[in-house]
């Protein structure tokens, strides 16, 4: 696929018979390619697709076997534009078109999807919009929440638990933001370190920003054993913008509390699948 001079390399799965609804699959930047996590967007798109559902999968510039250079989530929305449009010229079938990814691929859906023509929907896998406030936010309620229960009690009187190795990483994060308050070196650190979450509280925005703009439904497929999904469940609760932007009527939810945040055991991927699958066959 061309995309403003860069090749991006993609594989589309067509039905014998397609639905009008397909699935646009927006990898993440950690970085992944078209395959996904252990294989997972391969397994996703041959399972939809023996259903009926059309799936693209693709490299974004810069990943994978896609030439040019990745410039992060957020300037991805004239490649998930090219592959929205070829999905639709493979498969004259698909009128509608699905917008799916997970962590920081589902931000730039978020940002992006109400932008891009064609899109109908969007499903989003534990979005990420982590800080250092959020993440500092949930570490305390996970550790306060630890204390209470005996199997962590039980680990500290077996000394299952490396506390020397603990306290090491304490300290290294003291002697840190302490080193970043003395010397002229440490203040060009600490400029640094203050223009992080601007640049973060910038991108953050455009995911409220693109939440807002999007009048299609939405899915949020979520993770109880992942921290980037207490995250930003942590920002919805505490923020009141964020919250009337997730709280929409024609928005929905599902919980794994066993998946992890990249759905890799074998039960999140199936039940992902049928997510999915569900999905589109409501649309």
């Amino acid at each position: 696929m061309d995309c403003h001079g860069d090749t991006l390399v993609a594989m589309v799965h067509k039905p014998q018979q397609a639905l009008s609804t397909g699935i646009v699959c927006v990898i993440a930047g950690g970085p992944q390619y078209r395959a996904g996590v252990a294989r997972n967007m391969v397994s996703m798109a041959r399972t939809l697709s023996a259903q009926g559902v059309a799936v693209i999968r693709f490299d974004h510039r810069g990943l994978g076997d896609s030439s040019g250079n990745f410039a992060g989530f957020e300037h991805t929305r004239e490649d998930i534009q090219v592959a929205v449009n070829t999905l639709r010229a493979e498969v004259p079938e698909v009128t509608d078109v699905v917008l799916w990814g997970g962590c920081d691929a589902a931000s730039g859906c978020m940002i992006h999807g109400c932008d891009i023509d064609g899109v109908s929907s969007m499903v989003l896998g534990n979005p990420w919009i982590t800080t250092d406030a959020t993440q500092a936010a949930v570490q305390k309620k996970h550790y306060l929440k630890r204390l209470g229960e005996w199997s962590f009690w039980r680990k500290l009187l077996r000394f299952e638990y490396n506390l020397l190795d603990y306290a090491r990483a304490l300290l290294a994060r003291i002697t840190a933001k302490l080193s970043a308050k003395v010397g002229d070196d440490a203040a060009i650190s600490a400029t640094a370190q203050r223009s992080e979450p601007a640049a973060a509280g910038n991108w953050i925005e455009r995911m409220l920003d693109g939440l807002r703009r999007f009048d299609g439904p939405v899915l949020f497929i979520m993770s109880g054993q992942s921290m980037i999904s207490q995250e930003f469940d942590q920002l919805v609760r505490t923020d009141k913008a964020w919250a009337a932007a997730y709280d929409k009527p024609d928005h929905q939810r599902i919980d794994l509390p066993e998946a992890d945040q990249t759905f890799s055991s074998v039960d999140a991927r199936e039940r992902v699948n049928r997510a999915l699958l569900d999905w589109v066959r409501s649309r």
